[in-house]
């Protein structure tokens, strides 16, 4: 029973000594490099979005290729 209260005691002075609370805080909380880089992947999949839009393709039936809507390609 008093190893535990030394134990514990310890673990407390060396926790203290070394400011081992704000690094783990730091560590398991969010900060300020968290919400940048949150706020950037959403805009870089928001310009990913806007630079790379789907395109519609039909089935040609003659050569069962695909082709755009926009341009077709002769068979």
């Amino acid at each position: 029973m008093i190893q535990g209260i030394l134990i514990k005691k310890a673990v407390e002075l060396i926790a203290k000594q070394f400011k081992l609370d704000k690094v783990l805080s730091y560590v398991e909380n969010d900060n300020e490099l968290d919400y940048k880089v949150d706020g950037m992947e959403k805009r870089l999949a928001l310009l990913e979005k806007m630079a790379h839009p789907k395109k519609d393709f039909v089935v040609c039936n003659k050569c069962k290729g695909k082709q755009c809507q926009e341009g077709s390609l002769s068979c």
